[in-house]
């Protein structure tokens, strides 16, 4: 299936958060949330970066998970710096 087979739903309508660098097993990841109220609920999903493995999900099907996969693969440049800058803001503020 071509990533231009898949279309998430209510995609205008999805909000993506994530976490400064966090200390993991294997060295330091971040989370990223993605959320969005479809259908009167909260639809939800969380992966982690840098493998973009899905910790928890619900509300999106198995396509728009990949979408939200490729998705990361092409702006984890700019999240790890937003992260970073996170990271950074907290270190000075304390």
């Amino acid at each position: 299936m071509e990533s231009s087979d898949i279309k998430l739903r209510d995609a205008d309508k999805i909000t993506m958060t994530h976490t400064g660098l966090i200390a993991g097993k294997k060295g330091k990841v971040i989370h990223v949330s993605f959320e969005r109220n479809a259908r009167g609920k909260r639809d939800y999903a969380e992966l982690i970066l840098p493998s973009r493995r899905v910790v928890k999900s619900e509300g999106f099907d198995d396509g728009e998970l990949a979408q939200l996969q490729l998705y990361l693969k092409g702006q984890e440049k700019d999240i790890v710096k937003s992260a970073k800058q996170i990271n950074h803001d907290l270190i000075f503020k304390l």
